[in-house]
């Protein structure tokens, strides 16, 4: 049967009055969740399991949709009330007996809850339907179908698009014949070469709907997607569960897009998305639910590397289940500047801090700015700028944290959380920090004391932008 047909067949479209709908069944051997069953416009979506380091495991699902798409959620628990995050999605679940049912008209990420618990969550993946598929036969496409696939280091070469389509699951694994990279690190794991490695290419893709699975992986042992010396790569509507190590990592890049990637993985060191010395950068539309920071900047790489630059995180949903979920940390080299956290959803935080910038190193952090960011509960600090000496950095000099701005940053539940703002010494100093309009529990914040901030002798320039005071400073 022609490839065309196969995909046609295991696809489940449906156009109905409230639209049209995409579901892609689980491949063959892959467990279903025990917690949920779901449909959308009617339809069966199959509901994978992932662990988590909190509260798992957690469940997925996805499905591609156009128009209005009703859905349904059946728990295997009786359901008393739930929840659908992102808050701002407005979306409002219909409770009755043990199922939820609710409406999507436009493509999101969302958490499930029930009965007040962010235990056992479903997450949710609605997107776009597909637009131009790769074609199986495809010279210059590494195409994955549906069903079950085991995949060794892969070096993408330009021009190359990796496609993992929907219903697939690609399950990273080393090779019988492949020696390890390293043979100890910093933990004594063996490290091997990583899985997709797109090293000094241009013009690569790596996307799809289906799953990219590193469970089979002990840790540290490979990360799943790195690029080093590229331009112009996508990275675009993945599902990676379980990596034992960093997720999605470019280093030296530029011009690299990495949309509505979903990351679930519960294993320490999986940092969602690294940004390291690379530049004009955009992030957008991705869930990540990691055990390390979520998405974060550096700079590894001392001069005369690239600085990190001309960089934008957007429309993004967020679960920090240990480290930091937004902001540029430890590793810092060289400078990093013009970088925007904006339009994104922190639906739980147990890290160190929601929105951060840790400087272990000797470059300069400029023009930080976090816009529209909506915490909804946050369990430690809500913002942390700092300075210092810790066991990731490399030099002997400290850095400086100079022009950071929280715009329309607002915490929505959970407890008040406090902050830190704390410079090195009188010469690294954390200075021209604007606060403009951070409303907690809905209180307009006008200095640091309502707003829980601590602040050490080596901060400078703090201040406070409110409606009853437009241009309030309390500078230090």
């Amino acid at each position: 049967m022609p490839t065309a047909l196969v995909l046609l067949a295991i696809a489940l479209n449906a156009q109905g009055a409230d639209g049209q709908v995409v579901t892609y069944p689980g491949p063959k051997g892959e467990p279903a969740s025990a917690d949920y069953t779901v449909e959308a416009g009617g339809k069966p979506v199959f509901v994978y399991t992932a662990n988590v380091l909190h509260g798992g495991p957690a469940s997925f699902a996805y499905f591609d949709f156009a128009g209005t798409v009703q859905v349904k959620v059946a728990s295997s628990r009786k359901v008393s009330s739930a929840v659908v995050r992102p808050l701002s999605a407005g979306i409002k679940a219909a409770v009755g007996g043990n199922a939820v049912s609710f409406s999507v008209s436009k493509p999101c990420n969302l958490s499930v809850e029930l009965n007040g618990s962010p235990e056992r969550p479903l997450h949710l993946f609605a997107s776009p339907i597909e637009a131009n598929p790769p074609k199986a036969d495809d010279p210059n496409v590494m195409y994955f179908g549906p069903g079950v696939h085991e995949v060794g280091t892969t070096y993408v070469p330009s021009g190359k698009t990796v496609y993992i389509a929907g219903g697939a699951v690609v399950k990273g694994i080393i090779r019988p014949d492949e020696k390890p990279v390293q043979e100890r690190n910093w933990r004594g794991n063996k490290v091997y070469t990583n899985l997709f490695i797109v090293k000094d290419a241009k013009g690569v893709a790596i996307r799809g709907r289906g799953i990219l699975d590193m469970s089979g992986l002990p840790w540290h042992a490979k990360c799943p997607i790195t690029m080093h010396n590229c331009d112009g790569v996508r990275v675009e509507g993945i599902v990676i569960r379980d990596s034992p190590s960093w997720v999605v990592a470019m280093f030296g890049s530029r011009n690299i897009t990495v949309t509505g990637v979903k990351e679930i993985c519960h294993r320490e060191n999986s940092d969602g998305i690294d940004v390291v010395n690379s530049q004009d950068v955009v992030v957008e539309g991705c869930f990540l639910r990691n055990n390390d920071d979520e998405i974060c900047v550096k700079a590894c790489s001392p001069p005369p590397a690239l600085e990190s630059k001309n960089i934008v995180v957007r429309n993004c949903v967020i679960w920090n289940d240990r480290a930091y979920a937004l902001g540029i940390t430890y590793e810092t080299r060289v400078g990093v500047s013009n970088v925007l956290f904006q339009n994104c959803d922190i639906l739980h935080d147990t890290g160190i801090a929601s929105l951060a910038i840790h400087v272990s190193d000797s470059g300069t952090m400029r023009d930080i700015r976090f816009e529209d960011i909506r915490i909804e509960d946050t369990r430690h600090r809500l913002v942390r700028l700092w300075i210092g000496k810790d066991m990731w950095g490399h030099d002997p000099e400290r850095g400086h944290i100079d022009g950071v701005t929280f715009r329309n940053v607002s915490v929505v539940g959970g407890p008040f959380p406090g902050s830190e703002l704390s410079g090195a010494d009188a010469t690294h100093l954390v200075e021209n920090v604007t606060f403009d309009h951070l409303r907690i529990h809905g209180q307009l914040i006008g200095d640091l004391k309502q707003g829980k901030i601590a602040a050490n002798p080596n901060v400078k320039g703090v201040r406070f932008i409110t409606d009853e005071a437009p241009a309030a400073e309390k500078a230090r």
